[in-house]
């Protein structure tokens, strides 16, 4: 499979696309009746070429056909076609020439970043001046020559009427050199025609844009934010067990129906790839035109919809290629990655295309993102990160980078790792920056300002600031011990004006005090450590010692209570039962107006004395008379 192509075949209307793969493969692609009648090609159509190995040491290859349609008024439905193709192949009727559609086919491929191009001319049976033919070539040639893109590999001859030519035409398919495509790191893949087979269910058929997946796994359809599993894979009609990179294939999709499913809908790997509605791209224009706030339809893989532009940049950079930074506001989310391309169109014209620099909207400001995406446009991924990791106020994360910038993660930490001024944390693929990191020495010594007897540990101080990792709020208290604002003793950080002669013993003493003033409502442990601003690990081994001591008895999970305050309890409950011969839930309320969740442990925690019975939740003494 390494050496197939996928050959994508465009040209102006009634040029012989479809009667070029006919006679090639026998596939007729104007199967619908609208097309037979008309005599053109309404829809993409996709089939295959097997060429036998023609030789030992030739494996043979499958060529895989896209043929799209011709007309102007259906370039929408050739976009679809053209994208995820190796080889643009150009057909051009050899009577005709070069026309209108000949040209923005060709524009539309150049602009998706395809780089290699075969132009076949056919009819060339009713061409009978074989310096017109001459002419044709130079002028194809030319044509080509001012592509940003696409090299034109070879200029072949081609009529229905001329066997030597298919002969030759087959030669070519075989020599064509697969070309080298730089792939996103996760599995990718857009729909282009969705149906449903008796027996099987749903079939879903695309080209797979980049990584792998395998029969049985499950798949992300994103657009519906919704799982299902690949029940079967078949490339070319034959089944395999793992789909990758390049390759046409067709999904048997089990968990959803076929009519949820629709053309430009992108099935990837959950969790790696997120959608937006803005976008920062550059635009590569065809023509000259007022692109600031030009409502487009916007196309990129097999999906379509609206955009708004709203330029980044008040004029045309680089003459000699220009181009434009802009961010796009489309009407649905797009899931994107770094370097994908899209075309635009206004009306019935092509204005141009681009690629996404941008696909994650990000925390900035025009002239931020205008600085930003020109680090994205010279890939300079240094700068660029140093500049998220300030315009990310609580750290920059790397864990999106496979989008972002289609990059791995392991690709990411090492040009991080180059970024002196950051705090790099590489086990939480997190970026802070120096601005960051002298926020949370802040926020540390506020806490140590309000409260002098703070004991904290870079655990208890993530309790509150949750968007820190451990190592980065680490990284701050060694900062602040070293510039001696702090001190640390047994792994605890505290104030240099605490009034702390021994931690345990103030520790016990504080939660002593604080669980007995809060008598029948205490608050659960975690909260108080909050509020005294005390580490959880420490004020846990405190808690502990006070309740083996009885000083502070446990309930519940989360429910302690001071000794004295548990009698205080019982002996209430006992006249309550003696004065009403029963005490529940609603009697105990009624005294004291507290939470279910206490008076049902406190009830729970009178069933452990003998003389007293629970009968359907009520508590009533076993022995009359008794107390």
């Amino acid at each position: 499979m390494k050496n197939d192509l996928i050959i994508g075949l465009g040209g102006h209307i009634d040029h012989g696309k479809t009667n070029l793969i006919k006679a090639l493969n026998g596939f007729d692609g104007d199967g619908q009746p609208e097309e037979k009648q008309r005599g053109i090609t309404l829809d993409i159509s996709f089939s295959n070429l097997s060429l036998p190995p023609r030789s030992d040491d030739d494996k043979g290859r499958n060529i895989a056909f896209i043929d799209v349609p011709g007309h102007e008024k259906l370039i929408k439905n050739m976009i679809a076609g053209a994208f995820g193709i190796d080889v643009f192949l150009l057909v051009i009727s050899a009577n005709e020439g070069i026309m209108p559609q000949t040209i923005e086919h060709l524009q539309i491929a150049d602009i998706l970043g395809i780089t290699l191009g075969v132009c076949i001319i056919t009819k060339i049976d009713l061409l009978k001046d074989a310096e017109a033919l001459t002419d044709l070539k130079k002028e194809i040639q030319t044509l080509f020559s001012k592509l940003k893109n696409i090299k034109l590999y070879k200029i072949a001859e081609f009529s229905i009427h001329i066997q030597s030519t298919k002969e030759q035409l087959i030669n070519l398919l075989y020599a064509i050199p697969k070309p080298q495509k730089e792939f996103a790191a996760f599995f990718r893949y857009y729909i282009d025609r969705v149906f449903s087979v008796a027996g099987a269910g749903t079939i879903a058929t695309g080209s797979v844009l980049s990584g792998k997946i395998s029969k049985n796994d499950s798949v992300y359809i994103c657009d519906l934010d919704t799982e299902a599993t690949i029940k079967n894979i078949t490339n070319h009609n034959v089944f395999i067990d793992e789909a990758t990179s390049g390759h046409r294939i067709a999904f048997n999709l089990k968990g959803i129906e076929s009519s949820a499913l629709k053309r430009g809908f992108l099935l990837s790997k959950k969790g790696y790839i997120r959608g937006f509605d803005t976008i920062d791209v550059i635009i590569y224009p065809l023509l000259q035109a007022d692109f600031h706030n030009l409502e487009v339809q916007f196309f990129i893989g097999t999906k379509k919809c609206n955009a708004k532009i709203s330029l980044l940049n008040p004029s045309i950079d680089n003459a000699d290629k220009p181009y434009l930074l802009a961010t796009l506001k489309t009407d649905e989310k797009i899931f994107s990655v770094f370097g994908e391309k899209f075309i635009l169109r206004n009306g019935d014209k092509t204005i141009g295309g681009g690629e996404i620099l941008n696909p994650i909207t990000d925390p900035m400001k025009k002239k931020q993102k205008y600085a930003y995406c020109n680090f994205l446009l010279q890939k300079d991924f240094k700068n660029a990160f140093l500049f998220c990791s300030c315009a990310h106020k609580k750290g920059f994360a790397l864990i999106s980078s496979p989008q972002r910038f289609n990059l791995s993660h392991e690709e990411c930490l090492k040009i991080a790792s180059l970024i002196p001024e950051v705090f790099l944390d590489s086990k939480n693929l997190v970026i802070y920056h120096p601005q960051t990191f002298e926020m949370i020495k802040n926020d540390i010594l506020e806490t140590f300002g309000k409260n002098k007897n703070a004991i904290l540990s870079a655990a208890s101080i993530r309790q509150k600031i949750k968007w820190a990792s451990l190592d980065f709020i680490q990284k701050a208290l060694w900062e602040l011990e070293k510039e001696r604002f702090i001190y640390q003793q047994d792994g605890l950080y505290l104030s240099k004006q605490n009034n702390i002669k021994n931690i345990a013993e103030f520790l016990q003493e504080t939660l002593f005090t604080t669980i007995l003033s809060q008598k029948f409502s205490p608050i659960a442990p975690y909260n108080i450590y909050d509020d005294l601003d005390i580490d959880t690990k420490s004020g846990d081994n405190a808690l502990k010692k006070l309740c083996a001591s009885k000083k502070i008895i446990r309930l519940q999970h989360n429910l302690f209570i001071a000794q004295s305050a548990l009698k205080e309890l019982h002996t209430l409950m006992r006249t309550l039962i003696e004065q009403h011969g029963y005490i529940d839930v609603t009697l105990l309320k009624a005294k004291l107006p507290l939470s279910r969740k206490y008076l049902i442990a406190y009830l729970e925690n009178l069933d452990q004395f003998e003389d007293i019975q629970n009968i359907q939740g009520k508590r009533t003494f076993k022995y009359k008379g008794k107390k």
